[in-house]
């Protein structure tokens, strides 16, 4: 029974240093030496080198970013805030103050999508009054001079 399990252990040896040569003999010549090690630090290198180049990239894309910029000034200016108050430490400041920072951007947003919405609702707003004050000068109702007077009004000219 021992000789079958040393006969056993000796095929799973040879079995996984085969395939230890297979993985890692990068150069071919039938062992895994120095060389291989060489081709595998160089090959980890150049990704690592455009693994950095691409984070840069996204990172100079983010920087241009309002929200970005509001959060980092808002972070600059929690750290000083916070310096002179050891319970809070500039750390958690720049955390506060990044965290204000963003939601500025955030409401400055919103602020002025409802301020673009709400001149819409206004120009439209002029719009029919001007087509309600047309189809009563078309009906006779008021005079010419009357719908210039109240178009007048409603455009400010």
């Amino acid at each position: 029974m021992s000789e079958k399990l040393n006969d056993l252990a000796g095929k799973v040896k040879d079995a996984v240093s085969a395939t230890v040569v297979l993985v890692g003999d990068l150069n071919g010549d039938g062992k895994v030496d120095h060389e291989d090690a060489k081709i595998a630090a160089e090959w980890a290198k150049t990704r690592a080198g455009v693994a950095v180049d691409e984070a840069g990239k996204i990172g100079k894309e983010a920087m241009r970013s309002d929200m970005v910029k509001d959060a980092a000034a808002g972070a600059a200016v929690g750290a000083v805030v916070a310096i002179p108050l050891p319970v809070i430490g500039p750390l958690a400041g720049a955390a506060i103050g990044a965290g204000l920072g963003v939601y500025k951007n955030i409401t400055k947003k919103e602020s002025g999508a409802s301020q673009a919405k709400s001149a819409n609702n206004e120009s439209d707003d002029v719009h029919a009054k001007l087509l309600k004050f047309h189809d009563l000068k078309e009906k006779g109702i008021i005079t010419e001079a009357e719908f210039e007077n109240q178009k007048s009004k409603l455009l400010k000219l």
